[in-house]
């Protein structure tokens, strides 16, 4: 019988970005979109039958003003990471360099995946307002934004709606993936309807499997 394999792997990135959500959809295959901060660490198992490994996921607090650092101490261990953003606001998707460093002043270099998460959000406003999403339509947008979305949460009272384009991300991952050789890869996702949340955990364990028989 062939031994199971237990990875653990941390979700991080900036409060109310969707981690939880995304873990939720994962795990428990569905989707509230009541937003709870996540305190201190949500630690959840899932079996990957395919692969014979269980990814043990540690979806962390981003709340940095809560405690500053506090992140750094659930590093530990971790063989991979997902480092998610929400794709509606610019500062988060500006953050992740950050995310990414404190990880690696803990972990060394390990496989890391980008998630843009929260793509509903853009394709539910065009599909509404029968419009691309453009500098002309921006203050359509924030406004659909604040009536729709962040009017729930409280933790977005002063939210920067500022959308991330894909030639930004782009950019970003071409200048980063010449100096991290394990950035591995960089998704639009959405807890909601589902995107790409079961093909990133299922790319990102046979990442880890890749990685283990290098050892």
């Amino acid at each position: 019988m062939k031994k199971r394999h237990v990875f653990k792997v941390v979700l991080i990135g900036d409060g109310a970005v969707g981690k939880t959500s995304l873990v939720r959809r994962f795990v428990e295959q569905r989707f509230d979109d009541n937003y709870i901060a996540t305190i201190g660490v949500n630690v959840k198992k899932k079996v990957i039958p395919k692969s014979k490994s269980t990814l043990s996921i540690w979806d962390i607090f981003g709340q940095k003003s809560l405690s500053p650092n506090l992140q750094s101490k659930y590093y530990h261990g971790a063989k991979g990471a997902l480092v998610v953003f929400d794709i509606t606001r610019k500062n988060t998707f500006d953050n992740v360099d950050q995310w990414i460093k404190d990880l690696y002043k803990v972990t060394g270099e390990i496989p890391v995946y980008i998630l843009a998460n929260k793509v509903d959000l853009i394709s539910d406003f065009q599909k509404e307002m029968n419009v691309s999403l453009n500098k002309k339509t921006q203050k359509q947008f924030h406004q659909y934004m604040v009536d729709r979305h962040y009017m729930k949460n409280i933790y977005l009272k002063e939210p920067r709606y500022e959308p991330v384009t894909s030639e930004m991300i782009r950019r970003w991952y071409g200048a980063r993936k010449k100096k991290m050789t394990k950035l591995s890869g960089c998704y639009p996702t959405s807890a909601k309807t589902g995107k790409n949340v079961e093909e990133v955990f299922s790319r990102l364990t046979k990442t880890l499997l890749k990685e283990m028989k290098k050892t």
